[in-house]
């Protein structure tokens, strides 16, 4: 089981998490490939980070909620017809640590930095060990606001809009939206060493642990696959 990681935020910190995923998404294809011509790719087993916040000032990785995330994401894209093997375990905690803190960068990415995207070796390793030139990955990225810090999220939007009000700043605070969930996915040529697709979808509206919500992000997200 993951470790909690616990991270200090402020009030201005939750508003920000709260709307972390309005901006653009990064989509790259590598030049001359045609990902849905690819017969078959590996399935590397879905990875989740899923914080929770408690209250304005803390959140933390949930491991339950990490856990959850990742089986409906196996559920739903292996219930689905697309071209891609059974599940292979990555061990996340583990060996596959590299793989994992890799996989974790796809948050921070510009479609720009993604042609000069080194794989971690394990990782096309084990794509190599199931006999196959591609592998893919899909990452979950999601939050969830407790009640109580939804709440207090608000009052902090109220109180802040009200002396930007006051003192005529035309900057406002938003409090954004209690839950959200970004996917993100990359398919590796072992035999470059490189990524040559990626895509994401971002979305505050959507519940990282909704069924109809993934699927329906899972399914922007693997259009190329259908």
């Amino acid at each position: 089981m993951r470790k909690h990681l616990t991270i200090g935020l402020s009030i201005a910190g939750i508003l920000l998490a709260a709307i972390m995923f309005t901006s653009c998404g990064a989509t790259y294809t590598a030049s001359g490939t045609n990902v849905s011509k690819i017969d078959e790719l590996a399935l590397i087993e879905p990875h989740s980070i899923i914080f929770y916040y408690d209250n304005p000032k803390t959140g933390y990785s949930e491991a339950s909620l990490t856990s959850a995330s990742e089986e409906l994401l196996t559920e739903l894209i292996t219930s689905t017809n697309y071209p891609f093997t059974d599940p292979v375990s990555a061990d996340y905690g583990g060996e596959g640590a590299p793989i994992a803190k890799w996989i974790e960068t796809f948050v921070d990415l510009e479609s720009s930095d993604i042609k000069n995207l080194r794989v971690p070796k394990a990782l096309t390793e084990l794509i190599k060990s199931t006999n196959h030139r591609y592998g893919i990955v899909v990452h979950a990225h999601g939050f969830i606001q407790s009640n109580e810090a939804y709440d207090k999220a608000k009052m902090a939007e109220l109180v802040g809009n009200v002396i930007r009000t006051i003192f005529d700043e035309p900057k406002r605070y938003t409090a954004g939206d209690q839950v959200g969930n970004a996917l993100y996915t990359a398919v590796i040529d072992t035999q470059t060493n490189r990524v040559v697709y990626f895509n994401s979808v971002l979305s505050n509206a959507d519940h990282p642990l909704s069924r109809r919500d993934v699927n329906n992000q899972l399914k922007s997200l693997l259009k190329k696959f259908h």
